[in-house]
């Protein structure tokens, strides 16, 4: 007896083959993730607390949470044959893998944007990500979900390849961001005297192992014999780089505050300051840093007004012996 997916298809829909061990190896990767989840959740909600506003940063991570549950259950629930085949379940899996690519591809974008105080290049650098995974996005679900409802061999084709296709261009661009990261870290701020971010360096140079090698895992998984198995991967991947992120901005928060911060009080309304300051000499030239930071109390909230923005930089001065003096341009 055929199955009505409620549209018209080439051939008659064939139900999913689902073996005992593809329901096993999808059953140990989905208590994998609910296992693992449950820690990131801890996480977040430490992270709302401190934020103590909802700002665009803890948005992104509680829709990405919110996003990763839902597809991992739907996905399993599909795979287990709980659910029927049709519109309702792909479209909903679809939704849920959009929200999380977007997701935390702007909270790393974010993380990127607090070390640029020009308003152009932040602009920039959100418009032109999020830009390039929307086109991906709405591309993936246009060939997709025709695919999985066995609309006509050509979507079924073209669907094997563009799998692989759109994991490489996210690979790719999680690389180049994080990439980016440590160049605008090391530039900005460890060449200018401000050494204790060599360590938000230095763990970013390795998460980008671990990161990558989710994406790899993912595309990998993409060659199983169930066409339908690799997808309880995706979940598990990006709650895990969901994970990295929240770490990150906890080690930026640590290390901010241990290096000197002007700290703006929400609850009191005012801006304290804390200076930074440090004498070196080399070669005869005496170097005075003097650092002034002004960022919002909890770094993880990544919504900056302009002038905010603007506020945060860094004012470097070098003395000759002659006593020329030569400014650093600001962070």
């Amino acid at each position: 007896m055929s199955i009505d997916v409620g549209f018209k298809t080439e051939k008659p829909f064939e139900e999913l083959i689902v073996t005992p061990g593809d329901l096993t190896l999808g059953s140990i990767v989905f208590g994998f993730f609910f296992g693992f989840a449950v820690h990131v959740l801890w996480g977040a909600i430490l992270e709302t607390r401190r934020a103590r506003r909802f700002s665009a940063y803890i948005f992104m991570v509680w829709l990405e949470i919110v996003a990763d549950v839902a597809f991992a259950i739907v996905a399993w629930g599909y795979l287990a044959k709980i659910f029927p085949p049709g519109l309702p379940v792909f479209l909903t899996i679809v939704g849920c893998w959009v929200c999380q690519v977007q997701c935390l591809m702007l909270i790393i974008v974010n993380r990127l944007c607090i070390l640029y105080s020009d308003p152009r290049q932040r602009r920039m650098l959100r418009f032109g990500t999020a830009g390039i995974v929307t086109v991906i996005s709405l591309s993936t679900a246009c060939i997709w979900i025709p695919a999985q409802l066995q609309i006509n061999h050509t979507y079924i084709w073209l669907n094997h390849w563009w799998d692989r296709f759109e994991k490489s261009v996210y690979l790719l661009l999680d690389l180049s961001l994080n990439i980016l990261f440590i160049r605008v870290v090391k530039a900005r701020l460890i060449n200018y005297g401000l050494k204790k971010y060599d360590r938000v360096m230095k763990f970013n140079q390795y998460i980008i192992f671990v990161s990558i090698g989710m994406d790899i895992l993912l595309l990998g998984v993409t060659a199983l014999h169930n066409g339908f198995v690799y997808t309880q991967f995706h979940p598990v991947v990006y709650i895990v780089k969901l994970h990295i992120e929240v770490s990150m901005s906890q080690l930026l928060i640590k290390v901010a505050r241990s290096t000197g911060i002007n700290v703006y009080h929400e609850d009191h309304g005012r801006i304290t300051s804390d200076t930074v300051s440090g004498n070196k000499t080399t070669n005869n030239v005496q170097v005075h840093v003097d650092t002034q930071v002004f960022t919002s109390r909890h770094i993880n909230d990544f919504e900056m007004s302009p002038r905010d923005h603007k506020d945060v930089a860094e004012a470097a001065s070098v003395n000759s012996g002659n006593g020329d003096t030569m400014k650093v341009s600001p962070v």
